[in-house]
C-alpha cells in the first residue's frame, strides 16, 4: 500500500502518477518497465524522470490516496530470467575472452547483446553449455550496495560511468556487475538459456538469446516444424537433416538429367 503524491492528466486520456514509494521497475538499463495495477487503474508504463518514478495509468487517483500496487508477476519473472541469463553469459565471456558487453536490449521476442570481440560457433557452444551449468547449480544471485571503500576493492563490470550509490549484482564465481534491474533470487529460476542466432557486429558479435519459458516456447515451435518435415520425408525427426540433404542432392541429379535429355 503506497500513498499517491501527484497525478497529471495526459493528452492521450491516461494519467501520470507518482507515489511515496513503489515496487514497479521503471524502464532502464535495457530492461522494459513493469506492468500491473494501482488501485483500480491499469499501469501501462513506468519510467524515471529527474529521479522520480512516474507511472502511466488508465484512471485518475487522488493525491493522498493510499493505493495497492500489483505488479504483473509473470512479466516480471520473464524479464528477470532474461536479464539474469544475460549476466551469466556476459560474465562467462568476460572471464574466458576478456570481452566487454557493449550493448543490451531485452525485447518482447528475444534478448540481444553485443560483445566487442568475435566468437566462433564452437566458442558460443561452450559458453552456452557453461551458462546452463550455472543455471543447474542454482547459485544465489545477490544484489547489494557496497560502501565507497568496499567498491574500490571490487572487480566488477560496468558499461558506463555511474554517479552516486552503485548497486552490484553478484553471482559468485560467475559475474559481478553494476546493475539497477531486478533479477531472480537463484540461477535455477532461469530454467534454460538458449542462443538462437548470432552475427558479426561492429567488429564483435551480436547474440540472440532466450531464457526460461521463452526458450521452451521456441523449442516447441521448432519441434513441431521438425516433425512436419520428418513426416514429409518419411523419417524420424532426429534424421530429418540427413534425409533432407539426400533429398536435395537427388533432386539436383534429376534436374541435371532432365536438362541433358531436353538438350539431346
Amino acid at each position: 500500500l503506497k500513498r499517491t503524491t501527484a497525478f497529471i492528466a495526459q493528452p492521450d486520456g491516461n494519467f501520470a502518477v507518482t507515489l511515496d514509494a513503489t515496487a514497479f521497475y521503471p524502464e532502464g538499463g535495457g530492461q522494459p518497465a513493469d506492468r500491473g495495477a494501482l488501485g483500480g487503474a491499469r499501469v501501462l508504463d513506468v519510467h524515471e524522470k529527474d529521479g522520480v518514478v512516474v507511472h502511466t495509468v488508465t484512471a485518475p487517483l487522488h493525491v493522498g490516496e493510499v493505493v495497492q500496487g500489483d505488479v504483473d508477476g509473470r512479466r516480471r519473472l520473464d524479464h528477470m530470467q532474461q536479464h539474469t541469463g544475460e549476466h551469466i553469459v556476459c560474465g562467462i565471456v568476460h572471464r574466458l575472452y576478456g570481452y566487454e558487453n557493449v550493448g543490451f536490449h531485452l525485447g518482447g521476442d528475444d534478448t540481444t547483446f553485443d560483445f566487442d570481440g568475435p566468437l566462433t560457433k564452437a566458442q558460443l557452444d561452450e559458453v552456452e553449455t557453461l551458462a546452463n551449468s550455472t543455471v543447474q547449480q542454482n547459485l544465489p544471485v545477490r544484489g547489494f550496495y557496497p560502501s565507497a571503500g568496499e567498491l574500490e576493492t571490487l572487480d566488477y563490470r560496468s558499461k558506463k560511468e555511474i554517479d552516486g550509490d552503485i548497486r552490484i549484482v553478484e553471482i559468485e564465481g560467475v559475474d559481478r556487475c553494476a546493475c539497477c534491474a531486478p533479477h531472480v533470487a537463484r540461477t535455477g529460476e532461469i530454467g534454460l538459456i538458449k542462443f538462437t542466432d548470432s552475427m558479426a557486429y561492429k567488429g564483435g558479435i551480436r547474440i540472440h538469446m532466450l531464457c526460461g519459458m521463452r526458450a521452451l516456447r521456441d523449442y516447441a515451435v521448432k519441434q513441431k516444424n521438425l516433425e512436419l518435415i520428418a513426416a514429409e520425408l518419411s523419417c524420424k525427426p532426429t534424421n530429418a537433416a540427413q534425409f533432407f540433404k539426400k533429398f536435395t542432392a537427388d533432386s539436383r541429379k534429376w534436374s541435371s538429367a532432365e536438362s541433358y535429355y531436353t538438350i539431346f
